[in-house]
């Protein structure tokens, strides 16, 4: 056995499931860093750890962008000046707020229990004119989801007022 650490041991299923595929996604997607095996350091176990975290990696971001894809608004060239993002539809569903890290001062991303209209803010609001979801009771929720007739607080159609950022 080498005296040296497996270069997989970095990775781990459990921060996968905490934090979703953006964790590992670049690095195994960029040939420059892709996580090799290395004979005398990799073992059994990585390699069906890896595959594991491969495996969950791209059908998460599979499953991101078709809705991403199937929620798109599509605008008339030169109509819509602003658009969304990947990560700015994801962050909206994933109850996730960028904002002030009070101690200190950069913007980071925190956990949210319901997206905050009082002010929203710009991400969210171009999300929601940008796809076809809405807030629900404090929820994000995709149109398609929703049983017929049933109205949002908020989506492209009745967007709050007042925006910050």
């Amino acid at each position: 056995m080498s005296k040296y650490k497996c270069p997989h041991d970095y990775y781990s299923l459990e921060s996968l499931k905490k934090y979703g595929y953006r964790v590992y996604y670049d690095e195994l997607v960029n040939p420059n860093l892709f996580p090799k095996m290395l004979n005398g350091y990799c073992n059994e176990e990585c390699k069906t750890k890896m595959k594991e975290i491969y495996k969950i990696v791209m059908e998460q971001f599979l499953t991101s962008t078709q809705r991403y894809f199937e929620d798109a608004r599509i605008f008339e060239y030169a109509k819509q000046t602003k658009e969304s993002d990947l990560i700015f539809y994801e962050i909206f569903f994933e109850l996730k707020e960028r904002r002030k890290d009070p101690i200190d001062g950069i913007y980071k991303t925190f956990d949210a229990k319901e997206i905050k209209v009082d002010p929203i803010n710009m991400q969210n609001k171009l999300v929601l004119i940008n796809f076809k979801v809405g807030i629900l009771n404090g929820k994000p929720v995709r149109l398609c989801d929703l049983p017929e007739g049933t109205k949002c607080d908020y989506d492209a159609d009745h967007l709050p007022d007042n925006c910050t950022r």
